[in-house]
């Protein structure tokens, strides 16, 4: 059956593929063939012997066209399928788990973008204000780091210097929480010693 449709331009492709170039191919061959049947075998008066033979050869170089363009299209189809499926990007989906507050959702997305692309300048951006919203900022800083070393990341210069000024901030407070409650931690216990100390003059 697949070499009788081999005879057809076109025939073979219709059959494996469906595509609308093959049909073409057919019927451009169909009408041809109309054609040369009409004239040779209605209208044979108005042809010689010679005539005749040139309309059979011109067939011919039709077919051998035909045939050679539809093999040209299945070539290209059975390449597309051989080709892997492109890569659903899942980026967009990050973002809407980020603004929603899904941390840990947002996160994962990020993580299977950079291990598909180590060096995807938007997820590693992503990753870094994640980290800082859920107060990791040590991680934030390295992620931050590694923009800074890549060369793609010089378009996103703007972006990355707001979120280093934002991290600082929130790691400056940090500090200066922790140097406040060290502080009144000592005052307290100072307060104590001296109570104690004053008891103990009292009692004796």
């Amino acid at each position: 059956m697949n070499y009788l449709l081999c005879l057809w331009p076109g025939a073979g492709g219709i059959v494996r593929y469906g595509r609308w170039s093959f049909l073409t191919i057919a019927l451009l061959y169909g009408f041809v063939c109309c054609c040369v049947i009409t004239v040779n075998f209605y209208w044979s008066e108005i042809l010689i012997g010679t005539t005749r033979g040139i309309s059979y050869f011109g067939l011919g170089v039709v077919w051998l066209i035909l045939t050679g363009k539809a093999a040209w299209h299945e070539k290209i189809c059975r390449k597309q399928r051989s080709q892997p499926a492109p890569k659903k990007d899942i980026f967009p989906e990050s973002q809407t788990h980020y603004l929603q507050g899904n941390w840990f959702e947002a996160e994962c997305c990020l993580h299977i973008l950079l291990k598909n692309n180590p060096r995807d300048v938007e997820a590693i951006l992503t990753l870094a204000t994640l980290y800082r919203h859920k107060a990791r900022y040590d991680e934030a800083a390295n992620m931050l780091r590694t923009l800074e070393l890549m060369e793609d990341a010089v378009t996103w210069k703007h972006e990355i210097r707001t979120e280093k000024r934002k991290l600082l901030a929130l790691t400056s407070q940090r500090l200066t929480v922790s140097s406040d409650e060290s502080r009144n931690s000592q005052t307290i216990k100072q307060s104590e010693e001296k109570y104690e100390e004053t008891a103990q003059a009292r009692a004796a």
